[in-house]
């Protein structure tokens, strides 16, 4: 990239302190470096803060950048969608840090409910990308110090670089953290514990071989089967943890615990039953028959309704289950646009002004809405066009958050431009 400052001019090959131009030269000195680098952190402890993040990338590649351990200046980009851009890095890595220490580093937590919330950490910090290079190695040391400090230790060198980069493409795109937890889990000190998922067709999560269900079927739409998981599933997942820790504290038979382990990974799995039912959807599945009862607890009525979204999809041929999952997980941003960013659009749009302005990301979005309608306002349009002002700089702001441009007085000037023209009161009807 030749505008790129970051490079040397006419190659993709960083400026670095070695004065290496030679790609693959760089690369090898690089993953020798940031070893070293690495091994010394690994004794060291730094602060979980957005200062103490970057002082870990600094620490890692001070050999090599002279950049190191600073945000990037430039906006980068990966598979056609985009990081977040430039104006928001500091704020959006200060809100994630912040977070973080609201809940006291995950500190105390049940491993699953640790590497839960540390998958969507990483998850959000990748998400960000705050570095023009080293991103994935700094969040792997991050990662690493936070399981220490919590009790859940991991190994850097366990963690599965394939299986880590597909839950980091899986996880920018759709938001879905539970494949970076799944990665860090597996990369846990202490896996005995760790559930691990029954795997069907396409990649999909199963439920442990088990009878049929008894009692009386009910023939369920998939929406209202859909409604069901996402009312009971957050309680199902607690239920199954639970149920876990309890079978390993009463020396359960290993076949019990084994069947336990799955279900938990079942219900948390990122191709679990919610998935199931948009998957069967897509596949002009139209309802299924499931044992349901009022009586139920949440773990049961969950299990119930994957068992018979499970019985469809073994159902379905091979070749269009795997056309659907291809259909389902193809990225719907347009080019240039990130995942964050399109969330923060959305956030704008859905919340009231008073909710924008409280939040620091987007109280510069809404100011430039309240000065148009101001504008506006003090001009003597009527309160229609007042508000029809409103929507149309609302709409135009929300598409600069998600392009990642600026925001400034023009957006506002724009708006009013596209607004209809008031109609002339003297004209004849």
């Amino acid at each position: 990239m030749a505008s790129d400052p970051y490079t040397y001019p006419g190659t993709e090959t960083l400026r670095n302190r070695l004065g290496l131009t030679d790609e693959k030269t760089l690369i090898e000195a690089e993953r020798r470096l940031t070893q070293a680098r690495g091994a010394e952190a690994a004794r060291l402890t730094f602060p979980a803060t957005t200062d103490g993040y970057r002082a870990l990338h600094k620490h890692l590649f001070q050999d090599l950048y002279d950049w190191a351990g600073q945000d990037r200046t430039v906006n980068i980009a990966k598979g056609g969608s985009s990081f977040a851009a430039v104006p928001y890095v500091a704020r959006e890595l200060d809100k994630r840090f912040a977070d973080m220490g609201a809940q006291s580093g995950f500190r105390g937590l049940p491993r699953d409910e640790f590497f839960d919330r540390l998958g969507d950490h990483i998850n959000e910090i990748n998400a960000i990308h705050p570095f023009r290079e080293g991103n994935g190695r700094t969040m792997r040391h991050h990662a690493a110090q936070l399981a220490r400090e919590a009790g859940h230790p991991i190994r850097i060198a366990a963690i599965d670089k394939d299986k880590w980069m597909e839950a980091s493409r899986h996880g920018f795109l759709t938001g879905d953290h539970r494949g970076m937890a799944a990665v860090l889990s597996a990369a846990a000190v202490k896996r005995d514990l760790a559930p691990e998922a029954r795997i069907g067709p396409a990649g999909i999560a199963m439920l442990p071989n088990r009878a049929p269900p008894e009692g009386q079927r009910y023939r369920v739409t998939l929406a209202k089967a859909r409604e069901e998981l996402e009312r009971y599933l957050p309680a199902a997942r607690q239920q199954a943890a639970e149920r876990l820790r309890e079978l390993i504290g009463e020396s359960a038979p290993s076949t019990a615990i084994a069947n336990a382990r799955t279900e938990l990974a079942y219900v948390r799995h990122a191709k679990g039953p919610i998935y199931q039912s948009h998957l069967l959807t897509y596949l002009g599945v139209r309802q299924v028959d499931a044992v349901v009862t009022a009586q139920q607890t949440p773990l049961e009525r969950v299990r119930e309704i994957g068992a018979a979204l499970g019985v469809q999809i073994n159902g379905q041929q091979s070749a269009q289950l795997q056309r659907a999952v291809r259909a389902l997980e193809r990225p719907i941003l347009p080019p240039g646009h990130s995942p964050g960013q399109e969330r923060l659009a959305e956030l704008f749009i859905k919340n009231t002004p008073e909710k924008n302005h409280a939040d620091p990301r987007l109280s510069p979005a809404q100011a430039i809405v309240d000065a148009a309608m101001k504008t506006a306002a003090d001009r003597g349009e009527s309160a229609r066009m007042v508000a029809t002002i409103r929507e149309s700089t609302r709409q135009l702001v929300a598409d600069r958050i998600k392009a990642g441009g600026s925001l400034d007085g023009e957006i506002g000037r724009a708006a009013q431009v596209q607004a209809p023209a008031p109609r002339d009161k003297d004209r004849s009807r």
